[in-house]
């Protein structure tokens, strides 16, 4: 019920959230691998999904439309297929860290912004007066 309420506002907060999820993972991973002989880093890249998705869904109809797209994007997440993929270069120990507190400070924002949206229903529901 809350989902329909809000629309589809929290699975594209989950499917950003989980995404950055993953791109923290493989970043630990080639922290993790920096001395390791031969191995190359790897990267993350799924903006380019989430930029395809058409946020503007007021109809059910464009709705239905961006929960698939949402669907398929979560099955390429979990998976991992798509959106990690190899460098082929050498782990770049500053690199690695200056993208491990982006992705960070992404994350951290994304939440921020949800509990706003949060704040924001549970003012409508209660009304101004916060009754």
């Amino acid at each position: 019920m809350i989902e329909d309420l809000s629309g589809v506002t929290p699975s594209v907060v989950r499917s950003a959230l989980d995404a950055l999820l993953l791109r923290h993972e493989v970043i630990a991973h080639n922290i993790a691998n920096v001395s390791t002989e031969s191995y190359k880093a790897q990267k993350v890249s799924f903006e380019q999904y989430m930029e395809a998705f058409s946020l503007d869904a007021s109809t059910n109809a464009e709705q239905a439309t961006l929960r698939q797209e949402l669907d398929s994007m979560n099955q390429l997440i979990e998976s991992k297929s798509e959106l990690v993929y190899s460098t082929n270069q050498e782990v770049e120990l500053d690199k690695e860290a200056v993208q491990l507190t982006e992705t960070v400070l992404k994350y951290r924002a994304v939440l921020e912004a949800n509990s706003k949206r949060g704040e924001i229903m549970r003012m409508a529901v209660r009304g101004r007066g916060g009754q």
